[in-house]
């Protein structure tokens, strides 16, 4: 993370995307932050306006956030012209970024709602599920990790959450998007639905399908929710 120029960025403001991004965090979260290898939990947001009228800023959103040891709040300020965002370190395990504050130019909301999860007995966290173990019929952690000892079961996601934490690695990832309903342009059959998770997910726009109705054998269009 690169410090904060304080001037730069509120002469610049931020982005329309990255203000709604921010504004729509909800405590329980999982984010991260300008791309950074920490994956945090969001663990309390507070919105408040501010009424002074001699203080520029009209409202303040912060949100606490979490990771191991590390305590960081992230603040977003509005303006009458503009927003700003900062990072604030409130406790951490690197003592370089002590009490520092760095820009934010990156927020991203990991998807935590897949329709089925895999869960192995005496733990409290799920993943998401592996593909290819599943089109075998088996059920197994999509980030390879987990227990390789224990045995895991595939169950409804609204079944464990949110008592049991999602995996982080699964969250940051895996990068589940749903897909809509894929049809056969040849007989109009329905073919499939459902979710597309994995790191190249972002570059899927086709399907190669064979329709067990017609025959049609070919790449069809794959509409997904960016």
């Amino acid at each position: 993370m690169g410090a904060t120029d304080a001037t730069a960025t509120a002469d610049a403001g931020l982005d329309s995307a990255l203000v709604e991004t921010i504004q729509r965090i909800e405590d329980g979260d999982v984010l991260v932050v300008n791309g950074d290898s920490r994956t945090w939990d969001v663990t309390d947001v507070v919105d408040r306006s501010i009424e002074d009228p001699n203080d520029a800023r009209e409202s303040k959103r912060v949100c606490r956030l979490s990771c191991g040891a590390s305590v960081f709040g992230l603040e977003l300020v509005a303006y009458p012209d503009r927003h700003t965002a900062s990072l604030h370190v409130l406790a951490t395990e690197d003592w370089t970024e002590d009490g520092r504050v760095f820009e934010v130019h990156d927020v991203e909301i990991l998807t935590q709602q897949v329709p089925w999860v895999v869960v192995t007995g005496g733990a409290d966290r799920y993943h998401f599920p592996d593909p290819q173990a599943a089109a075998f019929g088996e059920a197994q952690p999509a980030c390879g990790g987990g227990n390789p000892r224990a045995s895991y079961r595939v169950v409804r996601s609204n079944s464990v959450q949110p008592t049991y934490s999602g995996c982080k690695d699964c969250l940051r990832h895996e990068k589940p998007v749903a897909l809509e309903s894929v049809t056969c342009p040849s007989c109009s059959k329905a073919i499939c639905h459902g979710t597309v998770q994995g790191g190249a997910v972002g570059a899927v726009d086709g399907l190669s399908i064979t329709c067990p109705h017609c025959d049609f054998d070919g790449v069809v269009e794959a509409t997904l929710e960016r």
